[in-house]
């Protein structure tokens, strides 16, 4: 987390000088793999982190000399429990840096291993393979979310087969969002057509992000129009539910209102990556001016991403503007765009074919200053760290939509949106015979719930965000049916380790 100062009083935000605040950060886009000159994996992400931070600091630097700064980035700092787990074995601890960035959404370069294997193979199964192989284990797993690739033009060899490797991706890899490359993939003048409609469609169906690469506003039209099209479609009704899509880079067009006139549409956002210099204020001034009449904030449209390896320092540019006078928003607003929406959009947690239909436990203690919870997660790393069972992800549950809190001074708390006390932890066992969702949740009066359960079935939980209302149903009443409350910490600890033997 990057932690920043007020540098004045903020008498209407009822913020003091010297308040420190945490600000969440997510990277929206991310490569890795080897394509060309380009290599990179999650120890390289780690490592760019890290030098972007001491850029930052650089920057930063002149920026306060300058007063062009209303807060001051002062440090970088690892989550409670991710600190713990990257500790906890020798060859993980040399990874526990770079915490600028939380959390990493990673998909393929067109790399090397993208080629079809053979006549009948698609395209990027190599590389969709390598993306599950970092993000879904241990320790890579709570710092990063892997979306798959996968190319349209596929459907010309045989029918289907990219929309067969997206499910392949998601059902049984993992993998929990889709990234396109007209550009790359040699179908800029067929966005609108069928074979990418498919995809984007079983995307929906599937409930996962599409972030479409965008070079030039033309390609943005393009993307509204298929995004419309499937609006439009009687049979996609499904899948409108889950449409969201992504125009990276800002189709490379910060200012142009017909950017604007597509992230109109609830569906559709926007990502930072490749904007820098004088691009940075026109986008959010031109947000500020044509998307704040929405009945939702206009920060709520917008993604931080860093596009690395293809781009560095660059995002440092993003990530100063908005601690400066000149943002045109608030805290909360800043939240979001570093890292709150792209939460929002990935928030289906990782489920896999894996899991297996299961009667639901929960347990309930009482957990007054957080001991009980810190034994049974340092149980859970442990776990990890033998034979038998995997850690796949750790989502930490977010705020109903809509309801981003203004960040609260570390000395009152620090809590920013994001439940770092509260998440949903993904474990399989490494023969993959058994997905189990643990899911901890803080109450109120010092309350702490533990609840286990099937990855899939009618009583899985479908939303990281904490609000009962948006789990299903059949969930809500199963976890009533069978909550158990015990009476100390032990209790709790000996019911859910017993649970994994």
């Amino acid at each position: 987390m990057l932690i920043v100062r007020a540098i004045d009083d903020q008498p209407s935000r009822g913020i003091k000088k010297g308040d420190e605040f945490w600000l969440y950060i997510v990277d929206a886009h991310h490569h890795m793999g080897r394509e060309k000159g380009h290599t990179n994996t999650p120890a390289g992400a780690y490592e760019f982190y890290a030098q972007l931070w001491f850029e930052m600091q650089k920057i930063a630097k002149n920026l306060r000399d300058e007063d062009a700064l209303l807060f001051e980035p002062i440090a970088v700092a690892p989550s409670d429990f991710a600190n713990r787990c990257f500790n906890s074995h020798k060859s993980w601890e040399r990874l526990n840096h770079g915490w600028l960035v939380d959390r990493t959404i990673v998909f393929p370069y067109t790399d090397d291993y993208s080629k079809p294997e053979t006549a009948k193979a698609p395209s990027f199964k190599v590389s969709n393979d390598k993306i599950a192989g970092w993000t879904t284990r241990a320790p890579h797993s709570i710092r990063m979310i892997g979306f798959a690739r996968v190319n349209p033009m596929d459907g010309t060899r045989q029918k289907d087969l990219a929309v067969k490797e997206l499910e392949r991706s998601v059902q049984v890899l993992g993998l929990r969002g889709l990234k396109l490359h007209p550009l790359a993939q040699l179908f800029l003048d067929s966005i609108e057509g069928e074979l990418t409609k498919n995809i984007v469609k079983r995307a929906g169906e599937l409930n996962i992000p599409v972030i479409f690469d965008t070079r030039n506003i033309n390609t943005v039209l393009r993307i509204k129009t298929l995004v419309e099209s499937i609006k439009n479609d009687p049979e996609c009704g499904t899948a409108i539910r889950g449409l969201r899509v992504v125009l990276a880079h800002c189709g490379m067009s910060p200012g142009d209102p017909q950017l604007f006139d597509a992230l109109r549409d609830p569906a559709i956002f926007a990502e930072t990556s490749t904007l820098h210099d004088l691009d940075v204020p026109v986008l959010f001034e031109s947000a500020v001016e044509r998307l704040g009449r929405l009945n939702s904030p206009w920060s709520e449209k917008i993604l931080f991403g860093t596009d690395f390896s293809f781009l560095s320092v660059q995002a440092a540019d993003i990530i100063l503007y908005l601690l400066s006078r000149k943002f045109p928003g608030t805290l909360a607003d800043i939240q979001r765009i570093l890292g709150g929406n792209a939460l929002m959009l990935a928030q289906k947690p990782f489920a896999t074919e894996t899991g297996r239909s299961a009667t639901p436990v929960v347990y309930d203690c009482l957990d007054q200053d957080k001991s009980n919870q810190h034994q049974l997660e340092n149980s859970i790393i442990s776990l990890i760290n033998q034979e038998d069972w995997d850690l796949c992800s750790l989502d930490v549950m977010l705020p109903p939509e809509g309801t981003w809190p203004e960040p609260l001074p570390v000395s009152r708390g620090g809590f920013n949106g994001v439940y770092l006390d509260s998440y949903v932890m993904t474990l399989r066992t490494k023969n993959n015979d058994r997905e189990i969702h643990l899911w901890m949740r803080r109450g109120p009066n010092s309350l702490l719930s533990c609840s286990l359960l099937s990855t899939s079935g009618m009583t899985r939980i479908e939303t990281i965000q904490n609000a009962s209302q948006l789990n299903n149903s059949v969930l809500i009443r199963s976890l009533r049916d069978h909550a158990v409350t015990l009476e100390t910490g032990k209790n709790l600890h000996e019911k859910v380790v017993s649970y994994f033997r």
